[in-house]
């Protein structure tokens, strides 16, 4: 048996330096750096005036600083790096002191324009997580019914649903063992995941096994500074709409009240180093389902005998003792007992009885 073990996933940054006039700029030192993890790469912009820094560790917080001869440094703050994804970042420089540093904020609109490859996906970052409306959140699988050429069997694009590829944190966690979209063998619940790439359409080469979906998840990490959070996630009875089937026979709301709940703490062991993050989800249910089983027909619980007559109609028996051999009829205990145990039936749609002497009976029944 053989595993396949790929780098943590990573972001990229690429862009043009050009001065005043639009001319690019040659030579011009470009740093990029993160606060919260003490992390930092360079890069020098070629005779084109552009540069590329990859292998960056995806996430928000970070700054880029260019600085060339005769120009003052331009530092881009609150920069923000998905998950295999290259942003374009271009940087204008100004005439005058190198001491004298221009600060310029990042659009907050983390979307580029695409211009790399001719992968077709979506990005998430951890707001975007937070905001969008995920019934459940065990499991990943819920982001991936997010991007557009998923069904909701799992197929995307056309791809059989075994043909889809999930990493997280760069590690393959198929479970290849039942082939169900969206089952993995490392589960992350959502409010675990920093943020989530879904790929629908041209994968590229080094994206991994599978022609479906490529889906890639981040989980979040310390940082240099303590931070944590509680989450509570309450659904309602109250809240819910009862089906039409239930209220076509009287039925109640089946009960369901959900709280999905949690936290999360991380911060530094080492600052710049090492850092550690705990995240806890749990989840408490207390629902019913909606059921139906066959009961008799108060007809037949008054002792009267139905049947399809030869015509296609319904018929009734005169005498239920008109076919019994000793002229007895109906057994007068069972009835008493058919009385006092048995529902009435109020769903007469025919999925349960033969409308003739029994039909359904629908009800809510809890489960624990």
């Amino acid at each position: 048996m053989s595993t396949v073990v790929r780098a943590q996933d990573s972001a990229s940054i690429t862009g043009t330096v050009t001065d005043p006039a639009g001319a690019v700029v040659a030579g011009a030192t470009v740093k990029l750096d993160n606060a919260s993890t003490g992390a930092s790469y360079n890069a020098v912009t070629n005779s084109l005036g552009s540069y590329t820094i990859s292998n960056v560790a995806p996430g928000p917080g970070y700054r880029i600083t260019v600085s060339g001869a005769g120009f003052k440094p331009v530092a881009v703050n609150g920069i923000y790096l998905n998950v295999d994804a290259t942003r374009t970042q271009n940087v204008k420089l100004s005439v005058g002191s190198t001491t004298e540093t221009v600060e310029v904020s990042a659009s907050s609109d983390t979307v580029t324009l695409n211009t790399t490859d001719a992968t077709v996906g979506n990005n998430f970052d951890v707001t975007s997580l937070n905001s969008l409306p995920i019934q459940n959140r065990d499991s990943p699988a819920a982001l991936f019914y997010q991007q557009p050429g998923v069904t909701l069997s799992g197929a995307v694009t056309g791809a059989r649903t075994d043909q889809s590829n999930v990493t997280l944190d760069g590690l393959e966690m198929n479970d290849d063992a039942t082939g169900q979209f969206g089952v993995i063998v490392g589960n992350a619940a959502v409010d675990s995941v920093q943020e989530f790439r879904g790929v629908t359409a041209d994968p590229l080469a080094s994206a991994g096994q599978g022609g479906g979906g490529q889906f890639e998840l981040v989980t979040r990490h310390g940082t240099n500074q303590f931070h944590g959070a509680a989450v509570e996630y309450h659904r309602d009875t109250d809240l819910e709409a009862n089906s039409w089937f239930n209220d076509n026979v009287g039925a109640p709301t089946p009960p369901l009240v959900r709280n999905q709940f949690g936290g999360n703490v991380g911060g530094p062991i080492w600052r710049d180093k090492a850092y550690f993050f705990f995240d806890y989800n749990g989840r408490r249910d207390a629902l019913s389902d909606v059921l139906t089983r066959t009961v008799p027909l108060d007809s037949y619980r008054n002792g009267q005998i139905r049947y399809i007559n030869n015509a296609g109609g319904i018929s009734t028996l005169a005498s239920a003792s008109q076919f019994d051999p000793k002229g007895i009829g109906f057994n007068q205990a069972l009835l008493s007992l058919m009385n006092a145990r048995y529902p009435h039936a109020n769903d007469l749609s025919g999925d349960a009885g033969d409308l003739v002497k029994t039909a359904g009976f629908r009800f809510n029944a809890e489960l624990r």
